[in-house]
């Protein structure tokens, strides 16, 4: 029986005894493992240790039976809470609020049970990527590194570094596959470095296996910058030098445009329908509500300028992480997958956010920052001119941005300190916004 097997059939045990006393030690042993390679197996695939999993399936399903009318002092016992005291407190450390505020500003979901093939981390041992290495004509010997996404904060699962020359990638989204060979091979007729796919043994892109798609990158030269590079005393230099590369990238995605599959996108409509809302009752969830004034002063000034910004194929995840440089010079973007038409002033604002996002883990971040917004504004208007609504709705599109990232954010729990970062900068952005944005 594979791991993964082993792993559904312990998950599934848990779901059916959550009522019941669950210990780690029964679990290892249904397992077949020692306790010790249970642990680090459980947390390998789930993404979490095991007794975090076990107590928030008992808070998911007793939340879901009190929003159904059964009083939360029985069901926290039913659920193994030997007091309500308890419960409150494990309720509190996971949703941020107490049982009765959630359940006042959410619709409580019945709990689903879990499929690891869809829904676990994906992992790949050593050996089972040389054998996927074994598809292109390249040593399968080659050392395999480690990559990390979410500006450095967050280990990939899917990415790998093949000695100094290429980046292993797998995926299960083929649409994004070709959005993004779409736009890679637009970059390249321009001459544009790009990270173009190495040709498998059949002359392919890539290698489908499982219902997943394997891609061999040719490696870009450079690195993404560290946060004190970023901060540093030539922050501001540093900053046009982002925003004039984004305006490079559109000027050749904007050439291309016809050669390109991308799909468009409303913005505003993203925002009001879905991320506005849901912020809204997030913000409120986690102990940091927004005033009323923000969400009106959003809703009344944002719709008619938002229909008048320039829109086209723009990358769309280009926060710093994904934008490398070389001898002090942006030399490539990478990860095309989830480029679109859409309001163009989207990307040079991702990038201030994403660099934003780092402001604690440097000495006076927070007010440094605005000089760093104010230089990625420029690199861009040097290259693309700026039209006088898009530099009137800088602010609006950054409000935008954080509310898509905290409510996309919600339900991703490996990101959790990612998630009350991006809330932080939200409140943090409206609190001074008269000190981040100027012409």
């Amino acid at each position: 029986m594979e791991t993964i097997q082993i792993m559904q059939k312990t998950i599934d045990y848990i779901e059916e005894n959550l009522k019941a006393e669950i210990t780690a030690e029964e679990l290892a042993e249904l397992s077949g493992f020692s306790l010790y390679h249970f642990y680090h197996l459980f947390g390998s695939y789930i993404g979490i240790p095991v007794l975090a999993y076990i107590t928030k399936r008992r808070l998911m399903h007793a939340i879901y039976e009190a929003s159904s009318g059964k009083k939360i002092v029985s069901v926290s016992l039913e659920y193994g809470f030997n007091t309500h005291a308890g419960f409150f407190k494990a309720f509190k450390r996971e949703y941020g609020c107490s049982p009765k505020k959630y359940l006042k500003l959410i619709s409580a979901k019945k709990p689903e049970p879990i499929n690891l093939r869809v829904e676990g981390k994906f992992m790949l041992t050593q050996s089972q990527i040389r054998q996927i290495l074994s598809n292109w004509d390249i040593d399968v010997k080659s050392e395999i590194g480690t990559m990390y996404v979410v500006g450095g904060a967050v280990k990939s699962e899917t990415t790998w570094s093949i000695d100094e020359d290429y980046i292993l990638k797998t995926g299960n989204d083929f649409s994004g596959l070709r959005t993004h060979l779409s736009v890679t091979k637009a970059l390249r007729a321009e001459g544009m470095t790009d990270g173009s796919p190495v040709k498998t043994n059949k002359n392919e892109d890539f290698v489908t296996l499982d219902d997943r798609y394997y891609i061999l990158f040719n490696r870009i030269e450079g690195k993404y910058l560290l946060p004190e590079e970023r901060y540093n005393d030539n922050r501001v230099e540093t900053a046009k030098k982002y925003g004039e590369a984004i305006g490079k990238l559109h000027k050749v995605l904007l050439k291309q445009e016809d050669n390109i599959e991308v799909n468009d996108y409303d913005m505003y409509k993203t925002v009001v329908e879905w991320a506005l809302p849901e912020t809204k009752k997030i913000m409120e969830q986690w102990g940091c509500p927004l005033p009323e004034e923000f969400y009106n002063y959003y809703l009344e000034n944002f719709e008619e300028l938002c229909s008048k910004l320039p829109k086209q194929i723009i990358h769309r995840d280009a926060n710093p992480s994904n934008i490398l440089f070389s001898n002090g010079e942006v030399s490539g973007f990478v990860d095309f997958e989830i480029s679109r038409r859409y309001v163009r002033i989207f990307d040079p604002c991702y990038c201030a956010t994403g660099i934003l996002s780092e402001a604690e883990k440097v000495e006076e971040g927070f007010e440094k920052w605005p000089d760093i917004l104010d230089g990625i504004i420029k690199g861009y208007d040097n290259i693309c001119n700026l039209t006088k609504e898009e530099k009137k709705a800088i602010p609006y599109v950054i409000f935008s941005i954080q509310m898509i990232f905290i409510a996309w954010l919600a339900d991703k729990e490996n990101q959790k300190d990612v998630a009350m970062i991006n809330r932080k900068m939200l409140l943090w952005i409206w609190e001074n916004k008269d000190k981040c944005f100027f012409e």
